[in-house]
């Protein structure tokens, strides 16, 4: 059963791999037209057990084995109880300074660019280096074309092709980044237009995050502390940055900024009829300009990731991994299947492009009198991770101990089985 949230990131959704090379800014290939109703795309056709080789007669009923039993797929990466993700806004001369200051304490952030702005040239070697450690480059458009108030004509001028699909398209030329999942809304306009989803949307673009009412301070708290409802009108938490812009004032006191933290850990939000409404710990998004950051370990933003990093029961992931990691565990079907020389054997599938899709995800196994156990997936052998190990990356393959439970981190369209060693 897919969501709304999952089925609108999947209309328009295009796999970018495929197409990348056609020139010009026109709509991609297979693409309705703006205004017509969307086809799904990113979903591959065909039966995803059947992709694996999976008949009907190699299906089981749960519950065969009572030493290994399958508990269900964990709410976050690797049972994680809470989520860190920040997002930096402009090509600026402070942006890899920035990046050093997150790299400093294990914070992973999504790094909104715009492509044809200087010093944009200076900083796609930093942005390269980056992505190869686990960040995220965004668009954030290639002029950053802003007006206050937004109107409908302004809109639908600056969200061209030539700013939508060119700015995607110079990521994916100036980096190694397989795909460009998120959209920053340069100054938070056009945000509330659905036709500007629309055109993100048939970008190949899973989210994108908004910057909402700054004239009025809207900017500062958000509050938002789960997955966004619309991921193309997407909140984050708080700012994390000094009075900038039209902005009538920042967000720097530290006890201010580690406290809303602590609260998304804490699930303190998560009640009632609440947009936060959760078990356990939430996602904390914090979002910074890095020219309004003061930089140093005796300066407020240093200070607040010191306080959110180096922790081993919180997922670091990028903005737009971490919203194609909600379509996957929305999809991805986890079936038992008939065992094997010992091997607890189960098909874990969906039918998601992976070349959109890379996420893992994390399956959870009771393990009888906690017993010791080998996994494999795809014929191959998943290394055993060590306890608090911090949770850093979206795509590992590996499993874990947690008292009885074994937990199993795969990406999807695999075998996952698991034997017990004697």
């Amino acid at each position: 059963m897919i969501s709304s949230v999952t089925r609108k990131l999947l209309l328009g959704v295009s796999a970018l791999v495929l197409v990348q090379a056609m020139p010009g800014p026109g709509p991609l290939a297979g693409q309705a037209p703006e205004d017509s109703d969307h086809a799904p795309v990113g979903l591959l056709p065909g039966d995803p057990l059947q992709r694996l080789g999976i008949a009907a007669g190699d299906l089981r009923g749960a519950g065969s084995n009572p030493n290994i039993r399958y508990l269900g797929m964990t709410r976050f990466l690797d049972k994680a109880r809470a989520v860190v993700t920040g997002t930096l806004d402009d090509s600026t001369d402070f942006v890899p300074r920035a990046i050093d200051a997150l790299d400093k304490y294990g914070i992973k952030a999504t790094i909104a660019v715009s492509t044809q702005r200087e010093p944009i040239s200076l900083l796609w070697e930093r942005l390269r280096e980056a992505i190869s450690i686990g960040h995220e480059v965004a668009s954030h458009s290639r002029r950053h074309q802003c007006q206050w108030p937004d109107t409908e004509s302004f809109c639908r001028e600056a969200y061209s092709q030539d700013e939508i699909v060119g700015s995607r398209d110079d990521i994916l030329g100036k980096t190694e980044q397989p795909y460009v999942w998120t959209w920053v809304y340069p100054c938070g306009n056009c945000a509330d237009y659905e036709f500007v989803h629309r055109r993100l949307m048939q970008a190949g673009y899973l989210v994108a995050r908004n910057y909402p009412d700054e004239r009025r301070g809207g900017i500062l708290v958000p509050d938002l502390q789960t997955w966004a409802r619309d991921p193309y009108n997407a909140a984050f938490t708080q700012v994390v940055q000094k009075k900038g812009g039209v902005a009538p004032a920042g967000r720097t006191e530290l006890p201010d900024l580690n406290a809303k933290f602590d609260e998304v850990y804490k699930g303190e939000a998560a009640s009632g009829s609440s947009i936060n409404k959760r078990y356990g710990g939430g996602i904390y998004h914090f979002m910074s300009h890095p020219q309004w950051l003061d930089y140093g370990t005796d300066k407020f933003f240093e200070q607040h990731l010191a306080y959110l990093g180096g922790r081993p029961d919180v997922w670091y992931v990028p903005m737009g991994p971490l919203y194609a990691y909600q379509v996957v565990s929305e999809n991805t079907v986890v079936r038992p299947i008939q065992s094997k020389d010992g091997w607890e054997r189960f098909a874990v599938c969906h039918g998601l492009d992976p070349a959109i899709y890379n996420n893992s995800i994390t399956l959870e196994f009771r393990v009888a009198g906690g017993r010791k156990i080998e996994v494999r997936s795809a014929g191959g052998p998943l290394p055993e991770r060590a306890p608090k190990q911090l949770i850093d990356r979206w795509n590992l393959e590996y499993f874990r101990r947690a008292g009885d439970s074994a937990l199993v981190t795969v990406r999807p369209n695999t075998i996952v089985e698991l034997r017990l060693i004697d």
